[in-house]
C-alpha cells in the first residue's frame, strides 16, 4: 500500500542516511519504526511486558525504601 506523509526535512535526512547506512529502503524503515512504535507504545503491550518482567523479577518494596519514604513524607497532607 503507498501512502505520503509530511515530514520535517531534518527527520526526513537522517532517515535517508540511517536506512542507506542500514542497509534498508526507505519504506522497509519506515514500516520498521512505525511497527516498534506501535508494540512499544499499545498500553496492552506495556501491560504485557510488565507482567512479564515481574513474574520472574521481586517487586516488593524493601523496608529501608518503606523507611526512607514514610520520613519523607511525614509531613505531607494527603
Amino acid at each position: 500500500m503507498k501512502t505520503a506523509i509530511s515530514i520535517e526535512k531534518k527527520l526526513f535526512d537522517d532517515a535517508e542516511s540511517f536506512s542507506h547506512a542500514a542497509g534498508l529502503t526507505r519504506s522497509k524503515l519506515y514500516c520498521v519504526a512505525i511497527r516498534e512504535y506501535i508494540q512499544n507504545h499499545a498500553p496492552d503491550a506495556i501491560t504485557e511486558k510488565l507482567d512479564r518482567y515481574y513474574e520472574s523479577h521481586d517487586s516488593r518494596i524493601d523496608n529501608d525504601l518503606k523507611g526512607a519514604a514514610s520520613h519523607l513524607f511525614a509531613g505531607e497532607d494527603w
